[in-house]
């Protein structure tokens, strides 16, 4: 019988890079996933705490598969929460260490080492990790040139993922580099979309004021601005409708981490203003701006 080959990972070595690989920021993979399991967590009573290192950690990888073995490990948490009767905390953390990004993920499941041995080798632990994707996680992080380590406080469990730090450098753009605008009250969101696209051969200028970067838009030419929807000055839907006396709505993106909202079905409803759903990869900046039609179309 022929097996089936629908394994991503099955294709790959240690040495080999997956197809998806390009610079990413470990803090927005960290952000999509946590966006992506609050819910869960929150009807389980599962708080999670999540520190950020202020500036970007820049690592090499494919965003997909780093983000399934994140989900993976966050999912084994959740999953060994049901049997347990004490307190509930998962408290999540990055930071750079000795040229590494260090993802530390710690849960107060006080387990012995014994109990979970084989976390990384056995998707069938019996009575503990039943089922779980661990193991898959482990192999992600290993392809990506990264380790992945646990070990146990007297508080919890604590999981330690390390992957390569590296520097990005600004692509050589045979097509335009555009001159963009993100408007943004959040202040690390702004600095890391400003990385991004700078890496990607644009000019980017980031605002925290609407009312400042209307301003601005009344003096200065902009190819694209990007604004986030909720901000306490006024809102990103007031701000477009705005700043179109001064550049066409198409290039008018809006910003939100909340793609679920009522609100933002009605937008998308409407049709006519493009939604880009934070985080955005520099990978998903780079598409956007390679498929945007050419001034003649």
């Amino acid at each position: 019988m022929e097996q089936s080959n629908n394994n991503p990972l099955k294709t790959y070595t240690h040495k080999e890079e997956p197809a998806g690989t390009a610079p990413l920021d470990l803090n927005g993979l960290v952000r999509k996933a946590v966006s992506l399991l609050e819910y869960q967590m929150r009807v389980r009573n599962i708080p999670i705490t999540v520190n950020l290192a202020r500036e970007p950690l820049f690592v090499k990888g494919d965003f997909h598969l780093l983000l399934q073995a994140l989900l993976h490990v966050l999912l084994g948490i959740i999953k060994s929460f049901e049997t347990h009767k004490g307190e509930r905390c998962v408290v999540l953390s990055t930071e750079k260490d000795a040229g590494k990004a260090v993802l530390d993920l710690r849960d107060s499941i006080r387990e012995s080492p014994e109990e979970t041995a084989d976390i990384f080798r056995s998707h069938d632990i019996p009575g503990k990790m039943r089922g779980l994707g661990t193991p898959l996680a482990h192999r992600i992080i290993k392809i990506h040139g990264g380790e992945m380590a646990l070990s146990h406080t007297e508080n919890g469990r604590r999981f330690r993922i390390e992957l390569p730090l590296v520097r990005p450098r600004p692509e050589k753009r045979e097509g335009r580099s555009y001159r963009i605008l993100v408007v943004d009250d959040d202040a690390i969101v702004v600095d890391v979309f400003k990385e991004f696209l700078t890496l990607l051969g644009h000019d980017a200028r980031v605002m925290s004021s609407p009312l400042k970067a209307l301003e601005v838009l009344a003096e200065e030419k902009f190819d694209f601005v990007l604004v986030d929807l909720r901000m306490p000055e006024m809102d990103g839907m007031t701000f477009i409708e705005k700043a179109e006396r001064y550049i066409d709505r198409k290039r008018l993106w809006l910003l939100t981490g909340d793609i679920m909202s009522f609100e933002v079905d009605m937008v998308k409803k409407r049709g006519d203003i493009r939604i880009l759903e934070k985080p955005v990869s520099i990978e998903r900046f780079k598409t956007l701006f390679e498929s945007f039609p050419g001034e003649d179309e």
